[in-house]
């Protein structure tokens, strides 16, 4: 039996799925061979054979934003029923339990959704950075940016937009409440979390976001300049008009 979980949307509408048990942050569903852990933030987790197909079908008119299979995100895991006395939680991708208890393979989902949405945060802000990699180049090497003021903007809107987005949706990766309700099923959150890594994830997330604020004001400051020089120019022609009419009428007697 494996767990494999799937980003399959931008979020799912979880209160009008049909649900065996629901929880105030996900429903769960039992469908067939699989247990299936359904999270609004458009991950599920399938417990059993790992097929989406049938899954894809329940979810189908409760998708928001669906993506196609080629951006859709996976990770998977083997499990074990019946570990040995000093087998860990999980290791090297197999997750050891004794029975497949509902709200301990909700416990165990939280971290595992979790997990695979911050992958699309980290693949969208790596993406994101390697396309605006050349500006801190291009300033080191030309000392301003080459790009025209409407591209500067749009790479602006779009790093603000991207950035926004991540804060906004920056609280799915907090602990979930489930666990407030059930303290009984903490450590299982915080022994998968730590496998996971999410906490040292989050943190180079963050500072990914620094990076993005760094270009941003390097963005800022460069607009801000390229306008400040055009008033310059401005103020200049202005003032040799000046000269230049003073010298045709009070010089030259050009004009009257």
């Amino acid at each position: 039996m494996k767990c494999v979980a799937y980003l399959v949307a931008d979020s799912v509408d979880i209160k009008a799925i049909p649900s065996e048990l629901r929880l105030r942050e996900v429903c769960f569903i039992r469908l067939k061979e699989n247990h299936i852990v359904v999270f609004p933030y458009g991950v599920i987790v399938i417990w059993g054979n790992g097929n989406i197909s049938e899954a894809m079908l329940l979810l189908k008119d409760h998708l928001r934003g669906e993506l196609s299979a080629k951006k859709m995100l996976k990770d998977e895991f083997d499990l074990d029923f019946n570990p040995s006395h000093e087998a860990k939680l999980v290791f090297q991708d197999q997750i050891n339990i004794k029975e497949p208890l509902d709200l301990e393979l909700v416990a165990l989902s939280h971290p595992i959704a979790q997990s695979i949405r911050l992958m699309q945060f980290e693949d969208k802000l790596v993406e994101s950075i390697n396309k605006i990699s050349h500006i801190p180049k291009s300033l080191a090497s030309y000392g301003r940016i080459k790009e025209s003021k409407s591209k500067i903007s749009k790479i602006q809107g779009h790093l603000y937009l991207l950035k926004g987005k991540i804060n906004f949706e920056h609280s799915v990766l907090d602990k979930p409440e489930f666990f407030w309700e059930y303290p009984e099923y903490d450590e299982l959150y915080h022994r998968m979390a730590d496998y996971l890594e999410i906490s040292q994830r989050i943190n180079v997330l963050d500072r990914k976001i620094k990076t993005i604020d760094e270009i941003l004001t390097i963005l800022s400051e460069e607009l801000n300049h390229r306008h400040s020089s055009k008033l310059e120019i401005i103020i200049i022609l202005l003032i040799l008009i000046e000269i230049v009419i003073f010298f045709l009428q009070d010089v030259f007697k050009v004009i009257n």
